[in-house]
């Protein structure tokens, strides 16, 4: 099943900057990592710019947005470039013209034809008075590299290119929120200062990062419909669920995660139990979970919000990918594995619109659904009405089936 590129990352660096080639490892790695592999293939890839055709020091090989790509191939719907400014960069800069035009061809694309420019700079050398930074200043520039946390540069470059990914043609970008969603009630294991001090801690990590929160005892307001704010925060925001023991119980904490799997929303589980649940709720599986450590909640807080940006930007990308899915007869496409919660209403939606359809063809990211789990939906689509043509499919597995559909 070949689609059209979605987004290729371009990681450009003068050959002499060592730190270019680590930061080259550091993204492909990351974006050759679990959070999008299961999207069809090719829509992320990732590419170096360093050394030229023939040798020398000529500047690297042009991008796709530069000249026309050979023999019709298509120039990809988005294009990170990430330029990484060290000081041999910057000398090349100011002393070879042809890195120069080079230099000025990324700054002039930025936020044209899909293409975002996304800089980072050395952490040691002063380059703010350098010709490259000044070249540079328009496109969006990344935090000053911190080789000691490479997570944190991942992370601050996913969520740019989801925000522009996401955006409306010309619209400006905007940040991701992230909806802390947490109960007040405590379990009797659970002491005073737990909720509290954990919340505060999510607070803390949140403010040393780029995204916006949102917290409901904080930002609603005494005039505030509360009910009709935070159903529509929950419907439009990357959730992160903060489950203590008495989270799941709570009629809020389940209105809260339904709305957001109702709307597709991204959404991660921090786990930050002390004493356990009585039966939990199946309103909250089928999710991302990341274990925290009560006494350390810091490091689980910023691998929860790390995956809560990838599956923000592993949404974005999907939906980009539907529109060419879409030629292939498929009924429903979800960012997420179906389950009884999102399946049954969509059911619903999908008999009522067009009563002479009889047929079911979902197809979603990978990894594919467990044969039980399988089974448990095409139970509820045979309670629908819809027995004899349901086919519940992966990028993966629709491609081993050479791109066909059940006849």
């Amino acid at each position: 099943m070949l689609l059209p590129p979605i987004l290729e990352v371009f990681v450009v660096w003068h050959p002499d900057d060592e730190l270019g080639d680590w930061v080259a490892g550091t993204v492909a790695d990351h974006f050759h990592s679990a959070p999008f592999a299961g999207l069809a293939g090719g829509a992320v890839e990732v590419y170096v710019r360093s050394v030229p055709w023939a040798g020398g020091d000529r500047p690297p090989r042009p991008m796709p947005f530069m000249e026309p790509l050979p023999y019709g191939l298509r120039a990809p719907e988005f294009t990170a470039v990430v330029p990484v400014v060290s000081t041999r960069f910057a000398r090349a800069y100011d002393d070879d013209a042809a890195w120069r035009g080079y230099v000025d061809a990324i700054a002039e694309a930025h936020g044209r034809d899909g293409v975002g420019v996304y800089t980072v700079v050395d952490h040691d050398p002063d380059m703010s008075g350098t010709g490259l930074i000044r070249a540079l200043s328009g496109p969006q520039a990344l935090p000053r590299v911190d080789r000691d946390d490479p997570a944190a540069l991942c992370r601050e470059l996913a969520q740019a290119i989801a925000q522009r990914v996401a955006a409306p043609d010309g619209a400006p970008a905007e940040r991701i929120t992230v909806f802390v969603s947490h109960t007040k009630h405590r379990s009797l294991a659970e002491d005073d200062e737990d909720g509290p001090r954990l919340y505060d801690e999510v607070r803390q990590v949140i403010a040393k990062t780029r995204l916006a929160d949102f917290f409901d005892a904080r930002d609603l307001q005494t005039t505030d419909d509360w009910a009709s704010v935070l159903d529509d925060r929950a419907s439009t925001s990357a959730l992160l669920i903060v489950r203590t023991d008495r989270y799941a119980g709570r009629e809020w904490t389940q209105r809260e995660v339904l709305r957001a799997k109702l709307a597709g929303m991204p959404a991660v589980t921090l786990h930050a139990m002390r004493d356990g649940e009585d039966r939990g709720s199946f309103l909250m599986d089928h999710l991302p979970v990341v274990a925290c450590r009560l006494d350390d909640p810091a490091p689980a807080i910023s691998l929860a919000l790390n995956r809560l940006v990838d599956e923000a930007l592993k949404r974005a990308l999907w939906r980009a990918q539907t529109v060419y899915l879409l030629e292939h007869g498929f009924d429903w496409l979800p960012a997420h594995a179906p389950e009884p919660v999102t399946t049954g209403p969509w059911l619903r939606e999908h008999r009522d619109r067009d009563a002479d359809d009889r047929h079911v063809w979902i197809i979603h990211p990978d990894p594919p659904l467990g044969p039980k789990e399988r089974d448990v939906l095409v139970e509820l689509c045979s309670l629908a009405g819809f027995e004899d043509d349901v086919d519940i499919l992966t990028p993966r597995t629709f491609a081993s089936r050479g791109g066909r559909l059940r006849p």
